[in-house]
């Protein structure tokens, strides 16, 4: 990994005076980045500055072997939103472009929830231009499973999916998926994928209400995760799933995703935009849909909404 600066003490004066900022706004963005987990002592007159390590592209670039995904890869030390960035790339970049950034201060999860993003985790977007204009809603499942399969295979831990965007470990969330689609007519135009992995984000970093619901992957080993490995690792496994994708092979993809789906099989409470629905978790439909009988027996299909699992999960569910 890239060993970003080393050891400063700098004036906060010297810093107003190269921004244009004054002695308070540098102040209050010095605790922003340093709630975003960088290693930034703030004293009365200067901030001290910690060196820290961030994930290296070149390396990723020579180790990285696939056809598709990460052939370009941009990296960035913060951003609002890998997302946002990446849209202003979409029209240029080609076909599995990859955006990395180290912290993000207004990444977002489904339902344009906000995604914590500090130091420590994987935070990025692909950009993929599908060759063929058919129905994309398995893929970003299927790149959900990849990236599940990533985890396990660099970790150990066995962690699993949630349908439809959540990658367990223990019953709390390590990763998640959101995926944007644009259309030009009736044409897929492209999709843009992010990613968010908690590799070794501190929980103590974690906001008071993601500490139940949510862990990271040095907390479950009780030690820290090779980033650019398992960045390597998550690319590969993607790209994977892609060029199965571009073949037209939605069988072993469905296949693929119910290998690490936890959900098929629990009794869930399904929140969608309409109501709120309980019942048991048959199967995974062939877009992708999460098919359900619910508590009057009667058969119902989900595209989207939010899935609690409403029995203990076990570390391999």
């Amino acid at each position: 990994m890239i060993f970003l600066g080393s050891n400063a003490q700098i004036p906060l004066s010297e810093l107003a005076e190269k921004t244009s900022a004054s002695v308070q706004e540098i102040g209050e963005s010095i605790q922003r980045l340093s709630m975003l987990g960088y290693p930034l002592n703030l004293r009365s007159d200067s901030v001290e500055r910690l060196p820290i390590h961030t994930i290296n592209r070149q390396e990723l670039e020579t180790s990285l072997r696939s056809q598709k995904i990460g052939l370009r890869i941009e990296w960035k030390l913060h951003v609002r939103s890998t997302q946002e960035e990446m849209k202003k790339l979409r029209q240029e970049a080609p076909d599995g472009t990859v955006l990395l950034a180290e912290t993000q201060d207004s990444g977002k999860g489904r339902l344009a929830r906000r995604w914590f993003s500090p130091l420590g985790g994987i935070w990025m977007s692909l950009l993929l231009k599908p060759s063929l204009s058919k129905s994309h809603q398995i893929l970003p499942l299927a790149l959900g499973a990849a990236v599940t399969r990533a985890i396990r295979a660099t970790t150990g831990l066995s962690t699993c999916l949630k349908w439809p965007n959540d990658v367990i470990v223990r019953s709390r969330k390590v990763a998640g998926i959101l995926s944007e689609a644009t259309c030009e007519g009736d044409r897929l135009a492209s999709i843009i994928v992010g990613v968010g992995v908690n590799a070794n984000v501190r929980r103590a970093t974690l906001p008071r209400e993601l500490v139940r619901i949510a862990t990271s992957l040095s907390h479950e080993l009780g030690k820290d995760v090779n980033r650019n490995l398992l960045t390597l690792r998550t690319l590969e496994e993607m790209d994977k799933a892609y060029l199965v994708f571009e073949a037209g092979q939605g069988i072993e993809l469905l296949n693929d995703v119910r290998e690490v789906c936890s959900t098929i099989g629990r009794e869930v409470e399904i929140t969608t935009t309409e109501a709120r629905y309980t019942g048991e978790a048959q199967e995974i439909g062939g877009n992708g849909q999460l098919i359900v009988r619910l508590r009057n027996g009667e058969m119902a299909q989900f595209y989207a909404g939010d899935v609690v699992h409403l029995r203990q999960e076990s570390d391999l569910s």
